[in-house]
């Protein structure tokens, strides 16, 4: 069984770079919702068109800023795991987002 392991986490580790933006898109369509609310919330004092602007700003490099470091980050931490452990995490990750997803009413 061992060798079957291996070459599974081997094949998860050849796919990481899809497998961290993978999960990172899906965390990010889940709650960006919640993230535009509470920044509209923050500058609800600020006239419209300053507010169109920071919109813009935390759309297009706020979160693509957001993006690459959490992508990077997870590749980081997912590879430096042992290879049942990654398999482990990789499928809980995925399966908890799906319930995110679910309970948030976004499938």
């Amino acid at each position: 069984m061992q060798p079957y392991i291996h070459q599974f986490a081997n094949y998860l580790r050849f796919h990481m770079d899809s497998i961290s933006v993978g999960l990172v898109a899906t965390l990010l369509i889940i709650y960006g919702g919640y993230i535009n609310n509470y920044f509209k919330k923050i500058t609800r004092s600020i006239p419209f068109l300053g507010r169109f602007v920071l919109f813009v700003i935390l759309c297009s490099a706020g979160y693509a800023f957001l993006t690459s470091q959490l992508v990077k980050l997870l590749k980081m931490f997912l590879r430096g795991q042992p290879d049942l452990p990654l398999i482990g995490i990789v499928a809980a990750a995925f399966l908890i987002l799906a319930f995110c997803a679910r309970s948030g009413k976004d499938i």
